[in-house]
């Protein structure tokens, strides 16, 4: 049975009624570091700049970025875009350089930021381990769930790039990298919705150049520079379920969603 034009009008009116809400949801990461080659023990949760890319001599710069996500709704929305926003800090290597952004595995989820700047690991997230304390008498490992500096692809992290960016980190200098989002993107962050949603940030590919970006951390001074995911979202309520009811449309429209 097709509804009559007289129901499609209602039901449109009432779309209408129950109007749909635009909302920005602005989050700063709530923690951040990088892994570095060739710094096994070395621990950087509290540094105020972050190497992310590839260093000749030195190995890849892989950044870790933890979002809190509890305040996003984890039903009756639609998640129209997502984007990170990262700030270069100074001019870093002079080649062009592709960052990529993934989902970092569960199991490396429970990575830690630590309070070190380029210090021995305190229990916190290194090159080596997950969690890496040699400064206590009785030393706490963990592994990454697949190889040091959390570089394998599918168990290290979610091999489905998420957002990219493309630049000469020479030229650049000091800027902004906005990262250019896919539907993955929204997909992830609905997942991870009311939760929180962690970022492997940094070039798959280790390269014989230098080509990395010195990114601002959450420590940096100010809030202005601070790593950035920007979600918009769509909330869309159900129609008016007593104006239907009143209007006699309620067990009809009821009816409908059952055939």
């Amino acid at each position: 049975m097709k509804p009559s034009h007289a129901l499609v009008g209602f039901l449109t009116f009432a779309g209408f009624a129950a109007s749909a809400n635009a909302v920005t949801l602005a989050v700063n990461s709530s923690a951040d570091t990088y892994l570095r080659g060739g710094a096994a023990d070395q621990a950087y949760g509290a540094t105020s700049s972050l190497l992310v890319g590839n260093h000749s001599s030195v190995g890849p710069f892989t950044g870790l970025f933890r979002f809190d996500l509890s305040t996003l709704p984890t039903s009756g929305i639609t998640i129209d875009s997502v984007s990170l926003t990262l700030t270069s800090t100074s001019s870093g290597a002079g080649a062009t350089v592709t960052l990529t952004v993934f989902q970092l595995s569960l199991a490396n989820a429970d990575w830690v930021e630590g309070i070190q700047d380029n210090s021995n690991a305190d229990g916190s997230s290194a090159w080596n381990k997950k969690v890496r304390d040699i400064v206590g008498a009785v030393p706490t490992q963990a592994d990454w769930a697949g190889t040091v500096g959390a570089r394998t692809a599918g168990t290290d992290y979610v091999n489905t790039s998420l957002a990219s960016f493309t630049g000469n980190a020479g030229t650049i200098g000091t800027g902004t990298l906005g990262f250019t989002s896919t539907g993955a993107f929204s997909s992830t962050v609905a997942g991870a919705a009311g939760g929180n949603l962690n970022l492997w940030v940094g070039n798959p590919t280790v390269t014989a150049v230098s080509d990395f970006f010195r990114i601002a951390s959450r420590e940096t001074p100010g809030t202005s520079s601070d790593p950035l995911l920007t979600v918009n979202y769509t909330v869309v309520p159900e129609p008016n379920a007593a104006l239907l009811g009143g209007l006699g449309l309620l067990p009809l429209l009821r009816r409908r969603r059952s055939a």
